[in-house]
């Protein structure tokens, strides 16, 4: 009799567990399926947002002829508007040998589906500099600000390879030769095209020419600019120079 009772009370213990575990399996399909709709729905929503944005074209200014240096999507004009992109010399030029150039570019206005940039600067790839280095020989750096001749404020570095080991008399009279051919030419060009020598590498061939009168050089290359300011603000800071504000004073 004892045995009887226990094996009852054992089976509706079963049939019990059985119950809990059937109505634990159905409340986790239920939260499954709200889950998987609610899924559903935050990609329809996704796909909602990138079929409504519009993809526009990206264009180098005139003074690189206008080419394509990419696409971007943007569900506004005005949100393009202030971003910056950064090809390389290779997507402009098509040289492959360039590809190691970073150029960096800001929107500055969009037309239609063409976003039009104005440069902003650029810079070498550290890892092909540091590839340039050579034992017995030296690196000399300038690094400066520059005012073109329409008064873009910039700042320029050169970096300049030896074929023999520089003496320190040797490296700053490199220096002032860098700065002489430098400044030079941005009291005689205009912003767009000083960049284009820049860029392309004549400015950098012209102060070759400079230094290797003082000492036998491997490489010469411009290796980073940077636009600090536009006419407008140069403009305004001379007006406060001329007035001694007490900010410029104290800077």
């Amino acid at each position: 009799m004892f045995l009887l009772d226990s094996l009852v009370v054992g089976a509706f213990l079963w049939l019990e567990a059985i119950e809990q575990s059937m109505i634990f399996w159905i409340f986790q399909y239920e939260c499954d399926i709200q889950m998987s709709s609610k899924s559903r729905q935050a990609v329809a929503r996704t796909k909602d947002k990138w079929r409504d944005k519009i993809w526009y074209q990206i264009l180098a200014p005139d003074y690189f002829d206008n080419k394509e240096i990419g696409k971007t999507p943007a569900g506004s004009p005005e949100l393009l508007v202030g971003r910056t992109v950064q090809p390389t010399l290779y997507d402009l030029t098509g040289d492959f040998d360039r590809i190691h150039v970073k150029l960096r570019f800001k929107i500055l206005e969009v037309a239609g589906q063409q976003a039009k940039t104005v440069f902003y600067g650029h810079e070498w790839s550290s890892d092909y500099l540091r590839g340039l280095v050579r034992r017995g020989t030296s690196r000399i750096d300038w690094i400066g600000p520059i005012l073109t001749k329409d008064d873009y404020l910039m700042r320029i570095s050169v970096i300049v390879f030896t074929t023999t080991r520089a003496k320190t008399s040797q490296e700053h009279a490199v220096r002032k030769a860098i700065e002489k051919v430098i400044r030079a030419h941005a009291k005689k060009h205009g912003f767009n095209e000083l960049v284009t020598k820049v860029i392309l590498g004549d400015l950098a061939a012209e102060v070759y020419e400079e230094v290797k009168k003082i000492i036998p050089i491997r490489q010469c290359e411009i290796r980073k600019s940077k636009v600090l300011k536009g006419p407008e603000e140069v403009k305004i800071r001379r007006a406060r120079l001329r007035r001694g504000t007490p900010a410029d004073k104290e800077a």
